[in-house]
């Protein structure tokens, strides 16, 4: 009957050298009354040694001991089980003084645990287990004594919590944080393991400080993702009063999409909400949603004047950001990019968070949302169309609602399928383009007004039809015809007449459908002129120069459409009895100007210059340097115009200098007309430009220059640091010190200095010109493994002033990440303090420290 029983519990050892066998006999198992109490599953094990004691009813497992037992898995040096009760004791591997150098590991599921030593009962799986330490997701647990009370709970004697990376993997056998408890509780749940503890106080590389809490919640460690409260962040500002900021709650939804709600409170009245969702699924889309609302209260009631006088304002943002995985459907594609907000909402927030993001110096932003449709054996694309785009300094809108595309590649209805194209008529290509929509232009004061809807919003639809064509006269000079019709309707028109009695031009807008067709003609031919030298002497400095010219002639005829024989025209009567002519679809949402006679010759020339020099450091003995990538002359003369026939001439161009690393472009504008200058009644000096030509004329009337270069490790010479060439790393966080074999620690310093120049300079007619030029500098260095710095600077040439500064100060403290941001000048003069621990479990452990000095 002890045999039977034993075998029903315990599997012989599966090592195979070990001869022991333990034997069933002759007694049948019906014939036994079954045990209440009995194990579920069988007992698997093995182990180097192994000592069974039928007379005591156990079983002595001995070195690399391993025990199975349903979902619970134990290692150890050492291992007990008793045969009745169930019970296993577990012990680790001992040093010849009795100290454990390897600790017992018991799994169970995805939980793993390790111990010095622990006794568990299989029957009733409570336990109690000596140091262990437990790793949960991005923290680790350890504590001096832990009673498993059952499956879902475990109670800690002086428990200690780090999200340590070093120690949680084995770098450390010290963390440089802890969160220590005396006693604390481990509750098992399905979104993941929480700890609940006691009186808890942070230590910092094994000494206290005074950061303590009542108690403790760390929870759902090892969930994705769990609701709770947000940790708010206090604090005093001079023009806010005292606050709280970022007061919230988070709740997720499912696996895909979650919600994060926060606010701010100040004692001054001001206040914001804030709503943020992130949203994905695998193989589909993604996007992040975010909207704000604040209440901005600044100064003293009553007061209208001076630093202290009182404003109140009311500010909005939203932004939305959706991508759709191209792979789901690549017929209809979803994409939206929506930044909308008030005209100071980046600028006179609540928060200054802006300013050092740089969105405080925002102008202008743009949204869009896109729709599109690809048809897979047509030649049309069709997309529907949100977009908006909003000026911040003149507080300009302009939105326009949903707007259709819908567009035709070119096809050639003359050519023969899979054959080339020869002659005018196969190479004629045929495009059509459909545009429709609605659009606003209002003011962020008018937006979603009555005024807005009634009077602002402005309809229509485009059809364009093109025609191009194009052939190759005697081999060297590809000539390319084109033509272009356009078809607008729209849903007002302009009346325009003169009052007597205001003295004053009326404006009315008549709804309705209207419409109205332009067309075109152009014609385009050019070449390309090659000039080479090679120097004959293999061993010059110079090896050759290509100047590559390409002139352009090109012909434009649009017929006079302002010719009230169109139609699109009409006149009043001005205030002398004078007629006066205006477009009565200039408001139309598409073509907004009916254009008149064009009979222009436009022509240029592009050049393109090379060089070939020696170089003995090339594999190939030279190598090639461009002197300009580009330099080209425009203009036009039109033939139909009364005066000022022929155009400014605009130069442009782009060199590389210092092995094309630092590029260069610059555009000008020379104005070939006579400026005549002359004293009016009022005794001030007059400019006007005269329609009269000459070489003695030529007057430069704009130039822009632009160029950058970034200056790094290698730019004077320095080697690249190679880790490969040294055979040691170091002991400091151990990746990123490297001795070489004189034991000198080496580290590559990354640095690098970005430098935008940009200049400016405009002339009318006016004697003197104005100039903008500025300079803006980038740096960046890393003085050490851990620590990077930052600077940026702007400074203006014209004022001899530095308009923008901000340095930057970032430390990895490896739990713990440390940053400093100041800008001490300026209108946005500020700094920015934050630390904090940087697992996300932990990242309401934070202090961040924020002001604005002259807000």
């Amino acid at each position: 009957m002890i045999c039977t029983i034993s075998v029903a519990q315990v599997r012989q050892n599966n090592n195979d050298k070990d001869n022991s066998k333990v034997v069933s006999d002759s007694v049948k198992l019906d014939t036994i009354i079954p045990v209440k109490e009995k194990l579920e599953f069988i007992v698997e094990h093995s182990s180097e040694d192994e000592i069974h004691n039928r007379k005591k009813r156990m079983t002595y497992l001995l070195r690399k001991a391993h025990v199975t037992y349903g979902d619970m898995v134990i290692d150890a040096d050492y291992i007990e089980l008793n045969w009745d009760t169930g019970d296993v004791y577990a012990e680790g591997k001992r040093d010849s003084i009795g100290n454990i150098i390897e600790k017992t590991k018991f799994t169970q599921g995805q939980q793993e645990i390790l111990q010095d030593a622990f006794k568990v009962n299989f029957k009733t799986r409570v336990g109690i287990a000596y140091n262990i330490r437990m790793t949960q997701d991005e923290g680790v647990i350890i504590a001096d004594k832990a009673k498993r009370v059952n499956d879902s709970v475990m109670l800690l004697k002086r428990a200690d919590f780090t999200t340590d990376t070093y120690f949680k993997e084995g770098k450390d056998t010290r963390p440089d944080y802890l969160l220590r408890a005396r006693e604390g509780k481990m509750i098992k749940k399905p979104a993941g393991n929480t700890l609940i503890t006691g009186p808890i106080n942070m230590y910092i590389y094994d000494v206290p400080t005074p950061l303590a809490l009542p108690f403790g919640y760390i929870p759902a460690m090892g969930a994705k993702r769990a609701a709770g409260i947000l940790m708010p962040r206090p604090g005093e500002r001079t023009n806010l009063g005292f606050f709280i900021e970022d007061l919230g709650f988070y709740i997720p939804f499912g696996d895909n999409f979650d919600l994060k709600l926060s606010g701010d409170v100040y004692t001054k009245g001001s206040w914001a909400l804030r709503g943020e969702s992130t949203y994905k699924k695998r193989y589909k889309y993604n996007g992040t949603f975010s909207a704000s609302v604040e209440n901005r209260l600044t100064g003293i009631k009553g007061i209208t004047d001076g630093a202290n006088a009182f404003s109140k304002q009311n500010l909005f943002g939203i932004t939305w950001s959706h991508t759709q995985d191209p792979k789901a459907n690549p017929f209809l594609l979803f994409n939206a990019n929506v930044n909308f907000s008030s005209a100071k909402y980046f600028r006179q927030s609540v928060r200054n968070q802006y300013i050092n993001t740089g969105q405080v110096f925002t102008n202008n932003v743009n949204s869009s949302i896109n729709l599109t449709k690809n048809f897979e054996n047509a030649p049309l694309t069709a997309q529907l169309s949100m977009s908006h785009s909003q000026n911040y300094n003149t507080g300009q809108v302009n939105v326009s609602f949903p707007k259709l595309n819908l567009n035709m590649s070119r096809v050639f209805p003359f050519a023969k399928k899979n054959m080339p194209k020869e002659g005018l008529l196969q190479n004629l290509g045929l495009t059509y383009a459909l545009q429709a929509g609605n659009e606003v232009n209002t003011t962020d004061k008018d937006l979603f007004t009555d005024k807005m809807w009634k009077e602002q919003m402005r309809m229509g639809a485009n059809h364009k039809i093109g025609l191009q064509t194009g052939v190759t006269l005697a081999n060297y000079f590809p000539l390319t015809l084109s033509s272009d019709y356009n078809e607008v309707w729209g849903d007002n028109r302009l009346v325009k007449r003169y009052n007597n009695v205001n003295n004053r031009v009326e404006d009315t807008t008549l709804k309705g459908f209207n419409s109205y067709r332009t067309f075109n003609f152009n014609a385009s031919l050019s070449t390309n002129i090659y000039g080479t030298y090679i120097n004959p002497n293999k061993n010059a400095p110079i090896l050759g120069v290509q100047h590559v010219i390409t002139p352009t002639i090109g012909y434009s005829f649009t017929p006079d459409f302002q010719d009230p024989s169109w139609g699109y025209y009409k006149s009043y009567q001005g205030r002398n009895q004078e007629e006066i002519w205006y477009n009565q679809y200039q408001n139309s949402l598409y073509g907004v100007s009916v254009p008149g006679l064009t009979n222009s010759l436009n022509f240029g020339i592009s050049n393109n210059l090379e060089m070939k020099i020696r170089d003995e450091d090339d594999s190939k003995g030279f190598k090639k340097i461009k002197i300009f990538e580009y330099l080209r002359f425009t203009s036009a003369y039109n033939f139909s115009a009364e005066e000022f026939k022929l155009s400014p001439i605009n130069i442009n161009g782009m060199t590389s200098l210092f092995d094309r690393k630092v590029n260069v472009q610059f555009s000008s504008s020379v104005n070939p007309y006579e400026i005549r200058r002359y004293i009016n009644a009022d005794g001030r000096e007059v400019s006007e430009r005269v329609d009269n030509i000459g070489l003695k004329h030529l007057r430069i009337s704009n130039v822009t220059l632009g160029t950058g270069y970034t200056f790094d490790n290698s730019t004077f010479g320095g080697e690249r640091f190679e880790a490969k060439n040294y055979k040691r790393k170091g002991t400091v966080r151990d990746e990123n010190f490297y001795y070489d074999n004189d034991n000198y620690a080496h580290y590559a310093i990354p640095w690098s200095l970005t430098a935008n120049l940009s200049y400016n300079y405009s002339k009318g007619t006016e004697r003197k010109g104005n100039s903008t030029a500025s300079v803006a500098m980038n740096g960046k260095i890393s003085p050490t493994p851990y620590w990077a710095i930052s600077a940026n600077a702007t400074y203006d040439f014209i004022t001899n002033e530095i308009t923008y500064v901000r340095f930057g100060f970032e430390r990895d403290l490896r739990s713990f990440t440390f940053s400093f941001n100041w800008t001490p000048m300026g209108t946005y003069k500020s700094y920015d303090f934050f630390i904090g621990i940087k697992a996300s479990i932990l990242q309401d452990l934070k202090y961040n420290e924020r002001s604005r000095l002259n807000y």
